[in-house]
């Protein structure tokens, strides 16, 4: 029974078993209304279910409207284009040819250029040609309508939630980096692998877009945290951007590496830094504290260590690689502060009084 259970946990299959019932229910659905080419429903919520339910939403709008912009295409050619082969040529030409040039304006009109070659060509013949292309429309409409329902009410895949489990995981694996950058640095100025960041290149396009689909669409129809899911998405491209700065700084430093004196207060940031960033990528509350104080101790003990003459051990190229490297630690620090202090301060207001 628990083999059964994983197997139907996977996306793909409830995928392909969503797919089936919301023909099956086009299908009955277009009979019971006396429908009489019920493959056109069938096939509608073939092309229109997707995955996401953002993506079937999406792919719903796109084809109902898409077909009702082609059926009212279709029907103003049979008024103005009698049924003769010759006429038929171009009512053909100037349907499709109107609704492609649109597509320029528009995606749906490719889907307009569909329709009208469909009903425009299949109701020849037919001794009323407007009524059947109107019973096209109703068909495709009711398989709009059930692949919606599919969608929304039966195993709802929703991009709101793939994306947080996606930003999850990469808060994780910047926090890995992130200690081994600064692990790496505090050992003597160690050279870290240039691409450290480079599988990650696409992956903040990605979480754009499907916080796209989440604003869009999704929270039309499920409540989901959106100003959460933006700070997230944001807030990850930036420490992604200062981590790549990060390792620069630390690739550029040449010769023979020092030990760090502030590695103590150093560590404590880079411990303080990886939990917080962990919080973000849960969307859980954090204390700042430990971190406020983290990058508090930097500053303080650097501006002893100045006084004591220690940074004169350096020469200048080396003491700005140095400095370069544990400033932008820092300013990472002040910034998850910053991000989380805002949260809180969202979350208060959110609060009923």
């Amino acid at each position: 029974m628990s083999y059964i259970k994983r197997i139907i946990a996977s996306s793909h299959v409830r995928h392909g078993i969503k797919v089936g019932v919301a023909s099956v229910l086009a299908y009955v659905m277009s009979g019971l209304m006396g429908m009489p080419y019920a493959y056109w429903a069938v096939i509608t919520t073939v092309i229109v279910m997707q995955i996401h339910v953002a993506d079937s939403i999406h792919m719903c709008l796109y084809r109902f409207t898409g077909t009702a912009i082609g059926a009212g295409m279709g029907i103003l050619l049979i008024l103005i284009f009698p049924a003769t082969h010759f006429w038929t040529l171009v009512g053909i030409f100037v349907g499709t040819g109107i609704c492609a040039y649109l597509t320029r304006y528009n995606a749906r009109f490719r889907m307009a250029a569909i329709t009208v070659a469909i009903v425009y060509l299949t109701s020849l013949g037919d001794e009323h040609r407007i009524l059947f292309t109107m019973s096209r429309v109703a068909e495709i409409g009711i398989g709009v309508a059930c692949a919606f329902l599919v969608s929304v009410v039966l195993w709802p895949r929703r991009a709101g939630a793939a994306l947080r489990e996606r930003l999850e995981h990469q808060f994780g694996q910047l926090a890995v980096r992130y200690t081994l950058l600064m692990n790496n640095f505090l050992s003597q100025q160690q050279k870290t692998d240039p691409d450290l960041f480079d599988d990650f290149a696409g992956e903040t396009e990605k979480n754009k877009e499907m916080f796209h689909k989440v604003y869009s669409v999704e929270r039309r129809f499920f409540r989901d945290d959106v100003d959460l899911l933006s700070t997230q998405v944001n807030v990850f491209r930036s420490v992604l951007e200062r981590l790549q700065s990060m390792l620069t700084l630390l690739n550029q430093v040449e010769g023979v590496g020092f030990d760090i004196i502030l590695a103590p207060e150093l560590t404590e940031l880079k411990r303080a830094t990886t939990n917080a960033l962990r919080a973000i990528g849960i969307g859980k509350p954090h204390d700042t504290k430990r971190l406020e104080e983290a990058v508090n101790n930097i500053e303080t003990r650097f501006i002893e260590l100045r006084r004591e003459g220690v940074t004169s051990r350096f020469s200048a190229q080396r003491l700005f690689q140095v400095l370069g490297f544990i400033s932008s630690a820092q300013r990472l620090g002040d910034y998850v502060v910053k991000v989380l202090k805002e949260r809180e301060a969202a979350a208060k207001k959110e609060q009923p009084s």
